[in-house]
């Protein structure tokens, strides 16, 4: 049995029926043509999924009909976030795309001195629901059932200044200290990484009077999308579940 997965944005209970939303009942119907008792994993984010029959297919859309809980988790002991000055369009939704799937718990997109893209506050709520979007199906693909939670765009000085986490590196490209070299064990980690065009002088005075380390990458300049994931796939390398 294909093992397909879909978020379902509604409490789930064995044998009580559920109407999909539009997103999914599409795809289900018209993307992978499903038909009546065809079975799918569906989650809500609280944990765990649920193995569901497809119970009615109507222009109104797909319900389905959980008849199995399933009680297992993929996420990782480090408790892991990213903070990320915003990039533009295809390059802030792979970031998030390869964070999701690499762990990371929670995702702050930063305003940051060089970053190119700006965000109106009449347009936050619909790129935080597009953001949102490519969390879920990034959870769908890697086998998530809990979604990261994604915050509201911060200024990065703020941001900076009311960071708790146990290890607070930032991404600084001929810092010194090579990320992997790192010898503590963190059970929290805040990783910063800057936007397409780096962070100002500024920026990283900020962020280093607020208790951020600057780690490197090695001796090329990356992508700042290119940067976050190999980061992230260092961190939980070094301290998660990628060991």
């Amino acid at each position: 049995m294909r093992n397909i997965r879909i978020y379902v944005n509604h409490p789930l209970a064995l044998q009580e029926a559920v109407m999909l939303d539009e997103r999914p009942s599409h795809y289900l119907m018209h993307v992978l043509r499903l038909r009546e008792n065809d079975h799918v994993h569906a989650f809500n984010g609280l944990g765990g999924c649920y193995i569901a029959r497809i119970s009615g297919i109507s222009r109104r859309g797909v319900s389905i009909v959980p008849q199995e809980f399933m009680d297992e988790e993929r996420e990782s002991g480090l408790d892991l976030t990213l903070a990320h000055g915003i990039a533009r369009g295809q390059r802030m939704d792979y970031t998030i795309q390869k964070a999701v799937e690499l762990g990371v718990n929670r995702i702050v997109p930063l305003l940051t001195e060089h970053g190119q893209v700006k965000v109106r506050a009449e347009k936050e709520d619909t790129r935080l629901t597009h953001w949102r979007g490519v969390a879920i199906s990034a959870c769908e693909q890697c086998g998530r059932n809990r979604i990261p939670v994604i915050d509201r765009p911060a200024p990065l000085d703020q941001w900076t200044a009311s960071d708790g986490n146990e290890a607070k590196l930032v991404l600084q490209p001929g810092a010194g200290l090579p990320l992997g070299a790192l010898n503590m064990k963190p059970a929290a980690v805040t990783l910063l990484c800057g936007p397409e065009g780096g962070f100002s002088d500024a920026d990283l005075k900020q962020a280093t009077d607020h208790g951020y380390r600057p780690v490197s990458l090695g001796p090329r300049i990356l992508r700042t999308e290119t940067a976050a994931a190999a980061a992230l796939v260092l961190c939980q390398s070094l301290w998660g579940d990628l060991q």
